[in-house]
């Protein structure tokens, strides 16, 4: 069983819009609320892939009803925390014709005694579960908050930690099962630039010498690459294909990778399936539908050693 944590959801509002500017009128079209989230996304896909799963989180509002009504449309199984005020945050998307400008909105208050019912939800988990802890940090929360909620968790359950900063280097102290950093937060976590997979591989193997059992690095359109619990480098180039948006792209290797480490049992199946869902996504409008994930395994190539 998997369980997913958003601790930061949102309502997405992708629309059509004209030129923005700061102090002067904007006007933006029609466009649909979408519920959104890493955690979610991630239990989004994995509902469509057949993967059993509960997403786990915290709700707040008129907008929060509207995202707990969306996952159970959508099939998913949820267990979210109503916080006793605000709403929960609506990200605007805005596109133009000099790409997409993003708005994201603030999240409402986390109370620490909310961070800590959910993590009495979390030590309930047991042996082999999964439990992915994905996304950005309410400002009203401690950075090590992931960190918390996995001093709560059992031995036998396997963490996955999909977050940057303080919030990933809080998580490393216990050896999460897989972290996930795309290359741009990889870099900026150690203060560098990474240019190739060969130096992010160097990278990720550091990760994996300050706790994490395995290492997956999104780098957008070139692919993704494994350092896996065997010490192994491994890179899995993406689909061809038009990129529609990449948002969502990488909960979606996040799913694609639990996925095909249920159906394979290892990390080079694992990666191939995650990189055919991010591609699936990147090529879709929101979170790619399970059976479209499946046409584009085929076109992933076999992991290679980097």
């Amino acid at each position: 069983m998997v369980y997913t944590v958003t601790l930061n959801p949102a309502l997405d509002l992708t629309a059509p819009a004209g030129p923005v500017q700061m102090g002067g009128l904007a006007r933006f079209g029609q466009g649909p609320f979408v519920a959104g989230g890493k955690g979610i996304n991630v239990s989004r896909l994995l509902t469509s892939l057949g993967v059993e799963n509960r997403a786990l989180g915290v709700i707040a509002g008129f907008t929060g009803d509207e995202v707990e009504r969306q996952l159970r449309e959508a099939g998913c199984r949820v267990d979210l925390l109503p916080l006793p005020d605000g709403c929960t945050r609506i990200n605007l998307k805005l596109q133009g014709e000099g790409g997409v400008t993003e708005i994201n909105g603030e999240g409402p208050a986390v109370p620490l005694a909310v961070l800590d019912q959910l993590g009495g939800k979390c030590a309930a988990l047991g042996e082999g579960d999964f439990l992915v802890l994905a996304g950005s940090l309410p400002g009203s929360l401690p950075r090590d908050a992931y960190a918390r909620l996995l001093a709560r968790v059992g031995p036998g359950v396997r963490a996955v930690v999909d977050a940057a900063g303080e919030a990933l280097g809080a998580a490393l102290a216990f050896r999460p099962f897989l972290v996930k950093p795309n290359v741009q937060e990889l870099a900026g976590f150690f203060g560098t630039e990474i240019e190739t997979a060969a130096q992010a591989a160097d990278y990720a193997c550091e990760l994996r010498r300050m706790g994490a059992q395995n290492v997956v690095v999104s780098m957008g359109e070139k692919g993704a690459l494994l350092v896996g619990e065997d010490g192994r480098r491994l890179f899995c180039r993406a689909a061809r294909g038009e990129v529609v948006s990449a948002v969502g792209a990488g909960d979606s290797l996040v799913a694609g990778f639990l996925y095909g480490w249920g159906l394979h049992g290892h990390g080079e199946g694992a990666l191939r399936w995650g990189v055919a869902a991010g591609c699936a996504t990147a090529f879709a409008a929101g979170i790619a539908a399970g059976d479209e994930v499946k046409k584009r395994f085929a076109e992933v190539g076999n992991p290679y050693p980097v």
